[in-house]
């Protein structure tokens, strides 16, 4: 399994195929015009940004501080695990 410094220096396409075969797709938000699908590997945590109408990769941004799934955090529903 890559580490975040080694998964850095690959080419966007490298880093899709990796983030594809490799992590776990986890969820995706909206932001604006972009579609964010969150993944987490085994070391960090990786985010391809769609814009809205184009069918190509807009950017992946990396991260390993847990402080950058705070918009993610809303949509978690834990309802069902209240339940008795």
């Amino acid at each position: 399994m890559l580490k975040l410094r080694e998964f850095n220096l690959l080419a966007k396409g490298q880093k899709l195929t990796f983030l594809w075969e490799k992590c776990n797709y986890i969820m995706v938000r909206v932001e604006g015009n972009y579609r964010i699908n969150l993944y987490g590997c085994m070391d960090f945590y990786a985010e391809v940004w769609y814009k809205y109408g184009q069918k190509q990769v807009h950017k992946i941004g990396c991260f390993r501080s847990t402080h950058y799934l705070t918009p993610y955090l809303d949509m978690i529903d834990i309802s069902d695990c209240l339940r008795e």
